[in-house]
């Protein structure tokens, strides 16, 4: 068990680096583009207070964040990334924290809805229930999340497209078995659907039940 910790320790810390080298590529590419899942995020928006309080969990530059925020929501951007916050501080300007999924510096109960994109398929595959059980967590009562993560199994290491010197460990989910990590970790899912783009994709909107 603790071999299987430090390997997965590694590989957290590895993606951590990984993301500071390459934050400024990122954050530029990123720019001006919709890729953040535009009807996924409609319907977390539907769901939500007229003014929400957001996380932005593994927020990477924060521009999925901004657009929450730009509707009038208070939002938070959390990455493990100091490189990427650098560039979410200028989107989210006052209102991101360093941390880490497993581990939220957020409080209990304070958090209307959750936005992760593509960040749960950096956590290592035995550290799902700890990362979705903060996710919980930190939700209020009705409160909702909108996930997004690769579909597929296992775990791979794997280049950047832009920057090929530098890699990224990926860890991929199947449907049936995030779905029941999510009901295990008391979320409800609402809908779960798939988009093949630049990954194949699965998209969760999940209610505290």
């Amino acid at each position: 068990m603790s071999d299987d910790r430090e390997v997965a320790d590694e590989a957290t810390a590895h993606n951590q680096a990984a993301y500071d080298q390459i934050a400024g590529q990122y954050a530029s590419r990123r720019a001006g583009l919709d890729r953040s899942f535009p009807e996924l995020r409609a319907a977390l928006a539907g769901r939500l207070p007229r003014v929400a309080d957001i996380a932005d969990l593994g927020c990477g530059p924060g521009l999925d964040g901004a657009q929450f925020a730009r509707a009038g929501h208070r939002v938070t951007g959390v990455d493990r990334s100091a490189g990427m916050l650098a560039h979410a501080a200028r989107a989210l300007p006052g209102r991101v924290v360093r941390g880490d999924l497993r581990r939220l510096p957020l409080a209990s109960r304070s958090i209307d809805g959750i936005w992760c994109s593509a960040s749960l398929l950096h956590v290592p595959h035995d550290q799902t229930t700890a990362a979705l059980g903060e996710m919980r967590r930190i939700l209020r009562p009705g409160g909702c999340l909108a996930l997004v993560t690769a579909a597929g199994q296992g775990a791979r290491l794997e280049s950047v497209p832009y920057a090929p010197d530098t890699h990224r460990w990926f860890f991929y989910r199947g449907p049936a078995e995030l779905d029941q990590q999510l009901r295990g970790a008391g979320l409800a899912v609402v809908t779960m659907t798939e988009e093949i783009t630049s990954r194949h994709w699965l998209k969760i909107l999940a209610e505290v039940r």
